[in-house]
């Protein structure tokens, strides 16, 4: 029991009870604010002289919800009486039947057995008391005064209006005693804490306890049971648990409900304005709650003080962090949402921002009146300046119900369009048929709907986008809505042919007309993408990328075209170091949508350099970003790496269940669906269908030639058909192929060249073979694509081998089985080279000692290192570890360092003992 700083009353309650059974009766009023301890004080005061002989205890308790009517205070005593066999039925005729147990004839059966035995009577709750037990214990009041009687009364606070009578009797009688609880003070609260866990705890914790408890010891005794068990958390001898074993305070559920049980219990009215202060937040005022809740200010005060004296509130605020929901979640709470409503409209009235009122609205579901619809676009606007997209999606949505003109609901529905294409662009199909024919009817500015024309290309809608596109044209309004649509046209080309090619045979004039208007000036994502893909000047692509990255925030699209540009202009390592970047500066923005698709650029960016568990990690965790539904066209991206990083590691049967995804027809037109071609056909290689391989690969090619974008970075489908066609023993088709390949002027990077080598050497003289396998080894180390590498190094073992050469093969063999491990492509290798995973060690979860040690790595710098080696970022390791992100960059700079590592690939090497790092 918590009786801390009731000892005191307890010893003077006892006193009074000496002097009753000495025939000196008194009445005591425990009153005090709500869940203060008042009961609990009466009933161990009852429980102590239970233990006694020669003095009689009888309880009672009234209900407020009228559960116990049948059993009023006066059956309840007489009741109590007769269970106690201490008189015989002769000698109590209250107990028989059918005698009169009028109000007064009750009191005086009772003060008469006080003759017999002392008395200590226990009235819980009595405010709640009916009239004809209220009028016995009137009566009892003035008789126990000169009775063996100890008459203990438990009320709440305020009770005089509810039972005044009792109170005027108390007023006049002089045996009687008040005494007022109060919460419990900081003193008394260490007190608590300190038996529980003892005093390291408490000196630790205290504070957090009287923060969210405010003294009240119902709350106090939750937050300790929360904490832990007292019997559990206290060692076999009795003293308290060990500091280290009881962690931090954290105000729970348990907590929080103790709080709301603490608010029901203290009536209807106290109920109404704890409900009116959870739904008004940090907006609430006494004035406020009198609007909202429609009654006197003075009401809404006294309930407030009435609660910050039993330690609820401070300030007018709840303590406990919890509180709030657990009040409005409370089902019997069925006029929520109008109350809502009625907040909303108050705070609107009395000039509260736009947001708070929002956010009243938002909760209600009610856009009723003209006023709301305006007050939720404006809502919309400022939540997008913050990057909370989730709240702006919930504005727009709910605006689009109410009544407006066509001509609002299509700068609405733009506007609703563009925020869930950051959160979610699954949400946004719904919505693209009424732009459409909002469009259609010249309900939406021409600018506005340029602005989403990516949108309706996204889930494949690209007739409706040439339809817009051809009307937008038809009219040639303005320049700068020319200048936006040859800019949309011209991304569109290199991401979505079948539209520009639409668009092209519709009107052949209108793309020179719009590049002749906008000055051949294109945006510079546009530009940078333009130039990735461009036989001459590809390598101005980065720099481009890299101004527009360094410019634009990391969830815009602009972001991420120059990403998109770094892969393709196959600038793999920058893209890389600049993907750090934006993940990390992602975090400040609540937009799913541009994570999902940064993270599968980046998927695709680290399988290209050969780390396929990164690759899998990264379009994985992209996949859980977003629903496949939610990718549109772009689903080939993600599924594509996937895919083609499972079968290049072995786990076919993994790529196989990504293949069985299904897909949107449209992505076939995409340069998505040139990803999931070339996913798709590594697949077919890895599983011996060298057929449907090639087929997968010429697809390829034929779809970029088309669309006059035939360039290697895009997808080397000439080096995957040369596999496939060398596969099937048609090493004149893999020659013409691979030697295309080698001449073409965007094939000369060490990556591609290097995989073209790879291919064409066997096709090669045995003795020209070796050199031309060493060249591509040589081109792919260092980093350039450690996949591709552990390949050439394979065959240049057996090529070495062919030669006659054994012990240069062994040491090759050698060299490509660690490559294969830090590429992650064991299970291959073990096919590959049987030999050297006969001889290769087993692979150990834990890093070597030497891996660690050697280098002197701090406790926190190894946490770190070894969340990061596992692939969580810096802001999964900060959360994980309790830390700043700051704090996680400065380790892992430290670990780089010491470890002389350059990133989280070779960090993993290093942790794991595959490469000598220190």
């Amino acid at each position: 029991m918590i009786l801390a700083e009731r000892a005191r009353v307890l010893s003077e309650l006892q006193e009074l009870l000496q002097d009753a059974r000495a025939g000196d009766g008194s009445v005591v009023l425990i009153t005090g604010p709500v869940a203060v301890g008042k009961t609990e004080l009466a009933h161990s005061l009852a429980g102590s002289a239970e233990k006694e002989s020669q003095l009689l205890v009888l309880r009672a308790q009234a209900s407020a919800s009228g559960k116990n009517r049948n059993a009023d205070l006066l059956e309840q005593l007489t009741e109590s009486l007769q269970s106690t066999n201490y008189w015989a039925d002769d000698e109590l005729p209250l107990t028989r039947r059918g005698v009169d147990r009028t109000p007064s004839r009750v009191a005086h059966e009772i003060a008469r057995c006080s003759k017999t035995i002392p008395l200590l009577i226990v009235l819980d709750d009595l405010q709640h008391s009916d009239p004809e037990s209220l009028d016995a214990i009137l009566h009892l009041i003035r008789l126990s005064r000169t009775s063996r009687i100890m008459l203990v009364l438990v009320v709440a606070e305020g009770s005089q209006l509810l039972i005044p009578l009792i109170h005027a009797e108390l007023l006049r009688a002089p045996h009687c005693w008040r005494k007022r609880l109060s919460p419990l003070s900081p003193s008394g609260v260490a007190e608590v804490v300190t038996r529980a866990f003892g005093p390291d705890v408490a000196a630790r914790t205290v504070d957090d306890y009287y923060r969210y408890s405010g003294g009240n010891p119902l709350v106090l005794r939750a937050l300790i049971e929360e904490q832990g068990s007292t019997s559990i958390l206290r060692r076999v001898d009795g003293e308290p648990a060990a500091a280290e074993a009881v962690g931090e305070l954290e105000a729970g559920q348990v907590s929080a409900l103790a709080v709301f049980t603490s608010l029901h219990r203290g009536g209807a009215e106290t109920m109404a304005v704890a409900r009116g202060i959870a739904l008004l937040g940090v907006a609430a005022s006494v004035e406020l709650l009198a609007l909202v809740l429609k009654t006197d200010v003075d009401h809404v005060a006294g309930r407030v003080m009435a609660l910050e004296e039993a330690g609820l509130l401070s300030e007018g605020r709840f303590r406990h962090p919890g509180v709030a929901e657990a009040v409005l979640s409370d089902p019997e709470f069925t006029q929520l949402q109008v109350l809502r409503y009625e907040a909303a409209r108050v705070l609107e009235a009395e000039g509260h921002s736009r947001q708070v009122v929002a956010r009243q609205l938002v909760a209600s579901r009610a856009v009723t009146e003209p006023w709301t619809v305006d007050v939720l676009r404006e809502s919309a606007v400022e939540a997008v300046s913050q990057n909370d997209w989730s709240f702006a999606s919930k504005c727009l949505d709910l605006a689009l119900q109410g009544q407006m003109s066509e001509a609002d609901k299509g700068l609405l529905i733009t506007d609703l369009l563009q925020v869930q294409w950051k959160l979610n662009p699954a949400r946004l199909i719904k919505y693209l048929p009424e732009c459409f024919q909002l469009q259609q009817t010249g309900h939406i500015p021409d600018l506005r709907v340029v602005a989403v024309l990516k949108l309706f290309l996204w889930h494949g809608h690209v007739d409706e986008a040439a339809e817009i596109v051809l009307d937008i044209a038809r009219r040639g309004e303005g320049s700068e809505v020319q200048q936006q649509l040859y800019g949309f046209l011209e991304w569109a080309r290199m991401g979505h042919p079948r539209l520009y090619k639409r668009v092209r045979e519709a009107n052949h004039s209108l793309l020179p007309a719009l590049a002749e208007s906008a000055g051949y000036e294109l945006p510079r994502p546009v530009t940078a993408l333009r130039t990735a893909l461009s036989d001459e000047n590809h390598r101005e692509a980065a720099a481009i990328a890299e101004e527009i990255l360094a410019a634009e925030p990391a969830d815009s699209d602009s972001a991420t075209s120059a990403l998109q540009a770094l892969l393709y202009a196959d600038e793999l390592l920058l893209a890389e170091s600049w993907f750090e970047r934006t993940m990390r500066d992602m975090e400040a923005f609540d937009s799913m949508g541009s994570r999902a698709i940064h993270y599968s650029i980046w998927a695709e960016t680290v399988r290209r350099r050969g780390d396929l568990q990164a690759a899998e990690r990264n379009a994985a965790t992209a996949l859980r970003y977003m629903a496949p539904r939610a990718w549109g066209v772009a689903l080939g991206l993600p599924l594509g790496t996937l895919v083609a990083a499972h079968a290049a590691r072995g786990s076919l049967e993994k790529a196989q269940e990504y293949l069985s995804w299904v897909v949107p027809r449209g992505m076939f037109l995409t340069v998505f669906g040139l990803n999931y071609l070339e996913g798709r056909g590594r697949y077919y290689l890895a599983a011996g269908q060298y057929a449907a391989a090639q087929q997968d690969f010429l697809e390829c090619g034929e779809l970029m030639k088309s669309w006059d974008l035939d360039i290697p970075s895009l997808v080397s489908w000439r080096v995957g058909a040369a596999e496939a066609a060398l596969a099937q023993g048609d090493r004149r088709e893999a020659r013409r192929l691979i030697g295309r390949q080698l001449h073409h002027p965007r094939a000369q990077s060490p990556r591609l060249r290097g995989m073209a080598l790879r291919v064409y050497a066997p096709l090669v003289g045995r003795h020209h073979r070796v050199a031309m396998l060493k060249e591509a080894a040589d081109l792919l180390s260092n980093g350039i694509d450690r996949y591709q590498h552990f390949l050439a190094l394979t065959d240049l073992s057996r090529a070495h081998r062919g030669a006659g050469d054994a012990a240069e093969a062994h040491i090759t063999s050698q060299r490509a089985w660690r490559g294969a491990v830090r590429c992650g492509a064991e299970r291959v290798a073990r096919t590959l080279l049987p030999e050297s995973a006969r001889t290769a060690p087993v692979e150990s979860e834990e890093p070597p000692a030497d891996s660690q040690d050697a280098v002197q790595l701090s406790e926190a710098e190894l946490r770190v290192a070894k969340l990061a080696a596992a692939g969580e970022t810096n802001r999964e390791i900060s959360v994980k570890l309790f830390i700043t992100v700051s704090t996680v960059e400065q380790h892992l700079t430290r670990v780089y360092r010491k470890l002389q590592v350059s990133g989280r690939a070779d960090l993993r090497d290093c942790l794991a003992g595959r490469l000598t790092c220190g």
